[in-house]
């Protein structure tokens, strides 16, 4: 298999996770592009992709594209059924909170993180605190929904982490650090939560780097 991914991204760091998580390392060619500079928008790779976006998977003639059926088409392909069980209620659940993810808690948190973090690292330009006030009553809003659902569990499915952590939680690294200004002191079970996440060995081995320590 190759994975296309890109130093910084939520969406890589989750499917690269879930390549360590399922022991998938070592027959895994993972093939970083630098965004920055474009390496995503040759003729080549829009055969894979015509989106021109990564994350990507080819696995033999199999093309696929977006995060979130990549971590389940390998959960699948190694038969994963702790991590990713295919049992249709459990299915059900698992997409309702990686949609749930996407539509919501993990936009409100990129709306703030763009402004704070991302604009930084890469200069440019200075925070919009308009956009920073509006995704921090976003966040609040779906937040609230996760930290009443952690009340007497520890991951979203229960006592242990699942693909649908590591969709939910893609954006940990970005909402801890600490000029990220997303209000997680406000939702103790969630800041416990990414704790949590960022202890696991596969979450571990792929937390993001700053553009200059990347490179050195």
């Amino acid at each position: 298999m190759k994975l296309y991914v890109t130093d910084l991204s939520p969406n890589s760091r989750r499917v690269l996770a879930v390549m360590h998580q399922l022991g998938l390392a070592g027959e895994t060619e993972v093939q970083k592009f630098n965004l920055v500079e474009g390496q995503h928008r040759s003729e080549d790779f829009r055969e894979i992709n015509p989106n021109m976006k990564v994350p990507v998977l080819v696995d033999g003639d199999f093309k696929l594209w977006e995060a979130n059926p990549i971590m389940i088409y390998m959960s699948d392909r190694q038969g994963a059924e702790e991590f990713c069980p295919s049992d249709s209620a459990t299915r059900i659940e698992i997409l309702r909170w990686i949609s749930w993810e996407v539509q919501h808690f993990n936009r409100a948190i990129g709306d703030i993180t763009w402004e704070t973090v991302a604009k930084q690292f890469f200069n440019m330009g200075e925070p919009d605190a308009e956009k920073i006030k509006a995704g921090q009553e976003n966040f609040r809003r779906f937040a609230a929904v996760l930290e009443e659902h952690l009340a007497d569990r520890d991951f979203i499915l229960g006592d242990k982490p699942t693909v649908a952590d590591f969709a939910v939680g893609s954006h940990s690294a970005l909402a801890l650090y600490p000029q990220s200004q997303v209000p997680l002191l406000e939702f103790p079970k969630v800041l416990a939560w990414f704790q949590r996440l960022e202890t696991l060995p596969a979450w571990a081995k792929t937390a993001p780097q700053a553009p200059a320590e990347a490179a050195e």
